[in-house]
């Protein structure tokens, strides 16, 4: 008997039977897994588990942002190898409860952000190395996302992480319209092939990705470096770590706990002084934006996706190049976000 969850904003996973999935994405369409590992790892509770966490943390459990953390099978459209899905299904795997919030709490200086730091110690605590072994990846490469440069770039050129959460947020947050950015998915290519050692991903119509890069940093203003979603963090944080550090909240359960659930644990756990201040944060409003100032540690994201089409040049440009107007328009953007920073 098949079964439907909804798996993130805009998309859903139905489970045919062990060997087959079909993923419905209003940007990206249906998707029929047959693979066998992707069938497998879409079935697993570690997977499953992202349904019930969302990139956005406190801010959408508390209503100011889109719901969940989807799966992300982007770069199926641009012909990727399997091992290459394998670690784009795998980047987000780590991701705690209240996900980035955890990274504001418990991040040690050094150490990058807390998810990524603690990825392999939560592996090892899960079923993912003995299913890939199962399916001939038992040398764990799919593991090393940044082996695989259509799913981890560095800013700011496009990756599948990169443009996975930003074209639904463009949806969710009104920057673009869902028209639009399935234009954007449509054009989307590897560049100059899929297998390429060098491969890229890229758009094809410079005016097109002006629309999204210019969508993108309107994104990052209003949500994530908003200074009054930051401070929501930085005040969930400080209760996230206060709990964890006092032993009343054992780490290992960030890998276990859905949002919700997590959320109800912290209220459980809570002195009453914690209590007083989880209240406040469910019922205040946001602050005033321009009151506050961007706090030390916080990302300002742009992006200058690169520009290609057969026989027009021999390797992809920057639209800052094709369009040097976008370059100029981006610098000024970082130029004053970061005169609001600490």
């Amino acid at each position: 008997m098949s079964s439907q969850i909804n798996t993130g904003f805009l998309q859903t996973l139905e489970t045919i039977n062990d060997k087959q999935v079909i993923i419905r994405d209003k940007i990206y369409g249906e998707h029929t897994i047959t693979e066998p590992v992707l069938s497998h790892l879409l079935q697993s509770p570690e997977l499953l588990r992202l349904s019930g966490v969302c990139q956005h943390g406190v801010t959408a459990l508390l209503g100011f942002g889109p719901p969940s953390d989807p799966l992300r099978t982007l770069i199926r459209k641009v012909g990727a190898s399997v091992e290459e899905q394998i670690a784009a299904l795998l980047h987000d795997i780590s991701h705690t409860s209240l996900s980035h919030v955890v990274d504001f709490a418990l991040s040690k200086p050094g150490e990058g952000s807390y998810h990524e730091f603690h990825k392999a110690r939560y592996l090892k605590t899960s079923q993912l190395p003995q299913i890939l072994t199962q399916y001939g990846f038992g040398d764990l490469k799919a593991l090393d996302e940044e082996l695989f440069p259509l799913v981890e770039m560095p800013a700011p050129q496009l990756c599948a992480d990169r443009l996975d959460y930003s074209l639904r947020d463009a949806v969710a947050f009104d920057k673009l319209p869902l028209k639009e950015v399935q234009r954007v998915y449509e054009t989307l290519k590897a560049a100059p092939s899929p297998d390429a050692p060098n491969r890229l991903l890229v758009l094809d119509d410079p005016q097109l990705a002006l629309a999204y890069a210019r969508a993108y940093l309107s994104t990052d203003q209003d949500v994530w470096s908003n200074r009054a979603h930051a401070d929501l963090y930085l005040r969930t944080g400080s209760i996230i770590r206060e709990l964890v550090e006092s032993g009343r909240i054992k780490e290992e359960v960030l890998w276990i706990l859905s949002d919700d659930d997590f959320w109800a644990l912290l209220r459980q756990k809570a002195t009453p002084d914690i209590l007083h201040e989880l209240d406040r944060l469910e019922t205040e409003r946001l602050p005033d934006e321009k009151q506050l100032r961007l706090p030390r540690g916080t990302k300002i994201r742009t992006i200058d996706p690169d520009i290609w089409s057969v026989g027009s040049q021999d390797k992809p440009l920057p639209l800052s190049v094709v369009l040097p107007e976008w370059g100029l328009e981006r610098q000024q953007y970082i130029d004053n976000r970061e005169s609001t920073r600490e």
